[in-house]
């Protein structure tokens, strides 16, 4: 540095490093090379500014909003670091004198009064510092409980100092300071004789100690007085405003509870504070079947004598609005109705939870749904019960059968048992399907599937049938078949269902074909498996009827089984998203073809999907296989 380099440069490099000494003498110890390098840097640069200023004291102020160097506006306050605008506002400093010589310990003790709890002056006192000096700003009392003090007769061109002195007194160094005022009994007591004051007494004791001009006094007054009434105004218009928006939320919610609960019913019973009856209007006494002239004054809840009637209130009906009211309900008539009513209906709620609509149902529908419900229950726990002990028979039955000694009519007779058991298997499967198909709980797991595999399997399982019936059953498939996307369990099991029809309608000594084949155009996204017969075929009227649920035709005759095979086969096709075909003619035959989608990548995952409802007025097949 030399000379001629600007004093406020050299102001600013000095700042840095005793910025930079207050930052490190609390990171490390006083002799840590650090800490020592930003003192021995400071006091160089102290050293250089006093050689500019010709031997005359440095001081530093903080003025309000702005740092001052030497009285000549540096820096705004808002720019300082925090270490040494908190240096002079923890100690109340306003001004820092730096005399010519100073030291790095004299800066050291300096840095170090951050850390002590007294005064800075007594600190740089007591360890002999006498070349920086801290002057404490001093302030006059306004705002505090004794504000009067800046208004006292000969203060208005300044404070302290005598008459003619300005708003502090000069410190000799180019500081300005405040000097204290000089406080008066009236003054010590001027909060005692406001405190039993009411608002306006108090204000105007207060404005009569700030002038003593009446006509000032009366501007003073209504400037205030106004001012008050503003600022109340608008914090009461606040909490007004948010309490008017939580009493229009409640309201709405009443509106739309009982606008919802009206458009539900149209009968209305008024009732006393007791719960006795006072009015009811035509509706309501064709409900109760009672005139009003024969209620009038019972209690509400007697109508639920009547067998068909449920009644509902609350245990509290008066209109409080001083206490909570109980949330209870009181619930009269048949527990049965009632659980049908309450089933019937399902509330709607917004996304806060309120109640703004409800669905309901006829309560007979609520019955008839609760009918089908137990009734598929029993259906689906009786065919369980009776499945586990016929494994059991079917099993030693099989054993028997491996009896060597066993006679020929012994032997008969346990084929015989044997074929009726597998024949109630099959039935109770059909029944355990269409339980599920009903209820929604038939689920597939379609994956990539060799069609060659499956048309195998199907007629692996159904060989001994087939032979023991004098049948001829093979399976043929064309080579290099693209693969298909299906459930292998459940597409064997359409396959069996189709070859056990064959046996069943197939004379002895006939023949049942199953083959696979890539479907060709139109159909070329498909591998059809084929079930073709030479038995005595299916009419024409009668082929659309067969896959509904418990129909049975073959050239006009009945057989033995549930007729449900036929409508699970269609629909365990359909729900993979497959076809299901049919060719037959009396005396013919029949082949059945069922198309299944060629794998093309598709997602595993469990289908079952109604069908998309049509225009066409006729049910379609599984509405009718439903029930719908």
């Amino acid at each position: 540095m030399t000379e001629t380099q600007d004093p406020k440069m050299l102001w600013f490099s000095f700042l840095k490093a005793f910025t930079r000494a207050l930052t490190q003498i609390n990171l490390y110890k006083p002799d840590h090379p650090q800490v020592r390098q930003a003192l021995d840097e400071g006091q160089a640069l102290l050293a250089q500014i006093a050689g500019s200023l010709a031997g005359a004291d440095f001081s530093v102020t903080l003025d309000n909003d702005k740092l001052l160097i030497n009285g000549t506006p540096l820096l705004a306050a808002d720019k300082l670091p925090n270490s040494l605008r908190n240096l002079f506002t923890k100690f109340r400093i306003q001004t820092i004198t730096f005399k010519p010589g100073v030291t790095g310990d004299d800066l050291l003790a300096l840095c170090q009064v951050q850390s002590h709890k007294g005064e800075a002056k007594d600190y740089l006192k007591e360890r002999g510092i006498d070349r920086v000096k801290i002057d404490e700003a001093i302030y006059t009392k306004v705002g505090s409980q004794t504000s009067p003090g800046l208004a006292g007769p000969g203060l208005g061109a300044g404070a302290g100092g005598g008459p003619g002195k300005g708003a502090g007194q000069g410190a000799g160094d180019g500081t300005a300071q405040a000097a204290p005022a000089a406080e008066t009994p009236a003054e010590e007591k001027i909060s005692e004789k406001i405190i039993d004051l009411g608002l306006e007494s108090a204000l105007a004791a207060i404005v009569a100690r700030v002038t003593p001009d009446p006509a000032e006094q009366r501007r003073l007054m209504e400037l205030l007085t106004s001012k008050f009434k503003q600022e109340m105004e608008t914090t009461v218009n606040k909490a007004l405003e948010g309490l008017r928006g939580e009493k229009k939320k409640v309201e709405n919610d009443m509106v739309r509870t009982q606008s919802v609960m009206t458009s539900m019913a149209d009968g209305v019973v008024v009732v006393d504070k007791d719960g006795n009856i006072l009015m009811m209007n035509p509706q309501a006494e064709a409900i109760s079947g009672k005139p009003l002239a024969a209620l009038s004054g019972k209690k509400i809840v007697d109508l639920s004598q009547i067998e068909d009637q449920v009644v509902s209130l609350a245990k509290e009906i008066t209109s409080d609005t001083k206490t909570d009211v109980s949330q209870e309900i009181g619930k009269t008539g048949s527990s049965d109705l009632a659980e049908t009513v309450k089933k019937a209906t399902a509330i709607i709620q917004n996304e806060d939870g309120k109640i703004v609509g409800t669905v309901s149902i006829p309560t007979d529908a609520a019955k008839l749904k609760q009918a089908e419900q137990l009734q598929q229950d029993f259906i689906a726990n009786m065919t369980h019960e009776l499945r586990s002990p016929l494994t059991s028979i079917k099993a030693a039955l099989e054993m028997l059968k491996l009896d060597t000694d066993a006679s020929a009519s012994g032997k008969s007779v346990l084929n015989t048992a044997i074929r009726n058991t597998e024949r109630l298997n099959s039935i109770i499967t059909d029944i355990l399907d269409f339980s599920k198909l009903q209820s929604g709980k038939l689920v597939f797991h379609q994956d990539e599937e060799s069609p060659e595999d499956i048309a195998k399997e199907a007629v692996d399982a159904m060989r001994a049938w087939a032979t023991s019936k004098g049948l001829a059953l093979e399976a043929k498939t064309e080579p290099g078949l693209p693969r298909v996307y299906a459930d292998r369990r459940r597409t064997v099991q359409v396959l069996i269902n189709l070859i056990s029809n064959a046996i069943k309608f197939t004379p002895q000594g006939g023949a049942i074909e199953v083959s696979a084949d890539a479907g060709k155009d139109a159909m070329s996204g498909s591998v059809f498996f084929s079930v073709k017969d030479n038995g005595s075929g299916i009419k024409k009227e009668d082929q659309a009827k067969i896959f509904e649920k418990f129909v049975q035709a073959v050239s006009g005759e009945k057989v033995g089984g549930t007729g449900l095979g036929l409508a699970i086969t269609k629909a365990m096709v359909v729900l993979q998203g497959g076809k299901l075909l049919l060719d037959s003619e009396p005396g013919r035959g029949s082949t059945f073809r069922v198309g299944m989608p060629v794998y093309t990548g598709q997602v595993d995952q469990p289908v079952f999907e109604k069908p998309p409802q049509t225009a066409v007025e006729e049910k379609s097949w599984w509405k009718k296989l439903l029930g719908m």
